[in-house]
């Protein structure tokens, strides 16, 4: 046997478990949740640049045809019927340092750029007391790009992920100051990682995971109050949706022969929930001008407690396998407002967004920690029908360190020299993002 191929066949026996399922696993963990960098856990708050520009505001903001998103129970409260069109740019890099081994040496993420989008269509005439409502947004995917070179490859290079909500709306006022409305959602997506392999060889080894979930389906309910001319309430209801993988591709790349048996060209398969969401607003419009909200969001990532991965074909390198998450539930606070100055309204609000990922299960797919956001825009009333509204976005993320002790004692990184699995990077992450934003909306 050629001395290359003996050593690289040595090593595989020994650390067997961690290339088949430390480097699996993880992945996978993020591609079926389609993950994004820029709200903690999953979500990408990104449904209507008017709501973006206010801190994110929406379940009690004066409806407009984002609220099928928000609070689909706002739409009666809408004067005739509206077509909104929007789209938002992400511009993001993370940041990480390997202190370690005490590196000294900062890595950066090349991001490519995000580009979530968001259609609405509201319609039902102003005498009646019905509304409904087609629409398709992005609350899920980017990407995150760390290279073939960086520390932590044999966890990640490379992941490309996209969902698209599909979304049909109905709502009812009750009087002139309750209504209340639903939606049915289908949850479409599609993911690819791509990741080095620990092997010896000429060319490097590398792994290839793509697939398309299955067709999920989820509810959106809300209600809005209000009260007086003054106030307006919302509470709103965000099913939890299981996200399914069946029949995923795994391939591999640049494998030496002898080890061709370990890495089979197969499939996978894996169900994963997505969170459910109670949101809860206040609205105050002191005079025609102003308009200020707060709003708390508390999402379900306790739902999150492991993921299950089953390979078509196991080998010695490809065993099903289970990896505790222990998400906690969490919170969002919002606030924001908004003032009218004749055809322009000048925005501008903030939010903080509670991490659900305990110490110790941090990954280099989604390095979460608590985050801040800082919004602002400008909206034009280019005529009675047409509106033009404008949004940034500046996310802060806490600079986090996860240490080797943490992810030890989470049992996410190995103790001593075993062959345990290790599921993340210990070290110190940060993140950036800049998101600017475009809605146009036309009302008939």
């Amino acid at each position: 046997m050629e001395p290359l191929t003996y050593l690289t066949l040595t090593f595989m026996q020994q650390n067997v478990y961690k290339i088949g399922r430390g480097l699996f696993v993880l992945g996978l963990l993020i591609c079926l949740h389609t993950f994004s960098a820029y709200s903690s856990g999953y979500q990408v708050l990104l449904q209507g640049n008017r709501s973006t520009a206010m801190g994110n505001l929406g379940v009690a903001l004066s409806p407009d045809a984002s609220s099928m998103f928000f609070n689909p129970g706002a739409m009666t409260f809408m004067e005739g019927s509206q077509v909104m069109l929007g789209a938002n740019g992400i511009f993001n890099s993370i940041a990480y340092w390997n202190n370690v081994q005490n590196s000294g040496i900062v890595e950066n993420t090349d991001n490519p750029t995000g580009t979530p989008f968001h259609v609405y269509g509201v319609f039902g005439a102003d005498d009646s007391n019905w509304k409904f409502g087609l629409g398709a947004y992005t609350p899920f995917g980017s990407g995150v790009k760390w290279g073939t070179d960086w520390t932590g490859k044999y966890l990640l290079d490379e992941l490309t992920l996209r969902a698209i909500y599909a979304q049909a709306t109905v709502a009812y006022k009750i009087n002139d100051q309750l209504s209340i409305g639903a939606g049915f959602v289908a949850n479409f997506g599609s993911v690819n990682l791509q990741r080095t392999l620990p092997i010896s060889g000429e060319d490097r080894a590398s792994v290839e995971l793509d697939g398309n979930a299955d067709v999920g389906f989820g509810y959106n309910i809300g209600i809005f109050y209000k009260p007086s001319n003054q106030w307006q309430i919302g509470v709103s209801y965000r099913s939890r949706i299981d996200a399914e993988v069946k029949g995923g591709d795994a391939k591999f790349e640049n494998i030496p022969s002898s080890l061709n048996a370990l890495f089979p060209t197969t499939t996978f398969s894996a169900s994963l929930p997505l969170p459910s969401s109670i949101n809860v607003g206040v609205g105050y419009l002191p005079n025609e001008n102003l308009e200020i909200g707060i709003q708390i969001d508390y999402v379900g990532w306790g739902a999150y407690e492991s993921l299950n991965i089953d390979f078509e074909d196991n080998t010695l390198g490809l065993a099903d396998s289970n990896s505790p998450r222990n998400y906690e539930d969490s919170w969002v606070f919002h606030l924001g407002g908004e003032y009218k100055m004749n055809a322009l309204q000048f925005r501008a609000g903030g939010y903080y967004d509670i991490s659900p990922v305990q110490d110790g299960y941090m990954t280099p797919e989604t390095p979460d920690a608590n985050r801040i956001g800082l919004t602002a825009g400008i909206g034009y009333t280019v005529s009675e029908n047409f509106q033009i509204d404008l949004s940034f976005l500046y996310i802060m993320g806490q600079e986090r360190e996860q240490t080797v002790a943490q992810a030890q004692a989470a049992g996410t990184y190995p103790i001593g020299n075993n062959s345990d699995p290790y599921a993340v990077q210990p070290g110190t992450y940060k993140l950036r993002a800049y998101i600017p934003g475009l809605s146009l909306s036309y009302k008939f």
